[in-house]
């Protein structure tokens, strides 16, 4: 089995996308934007410093998120997204 990052299969899925738009069902469709969604989601984003209030949000829904100090460990937010730590202190 291939593994394929979470960018290139986007680019696989929007490739397909675009193919069956006409050809299939809206189900089709949707599946697929469900899917680039979610493998977006999977691609660890810095979450947004929010000085004025002390504390960091999720950069795709905008929910307070807890600062890990130093790990450098990746962790997601309560919406799923991916969130990337490395060099916030």
């Amino acid at each position: 089995m291939v593994k394929m990052k979470p960018e290139e299969a986007i680019k696989t899925i929007k490739i397909a996308l675009a193919e069956v738009e006409w050809n299939y069902p809206m189900d089709y469709t949707v599946a697929f934007e469900e899917a680039i969604m979610a493998l977006e989601k999977q691609i660890p984003k810095k979450p947004v410093d929010n000085p004025k209030n002390g504390w960091f949000e999720c950069p795709n829904c905008g929910l307070i998120v807890w600062v890990y100090y130093g790990t450098g460990e990746t962790h997601h937010c309560d919406c799923g997204q991916c969130l990337d730590w490395e060099g916030i202190e």
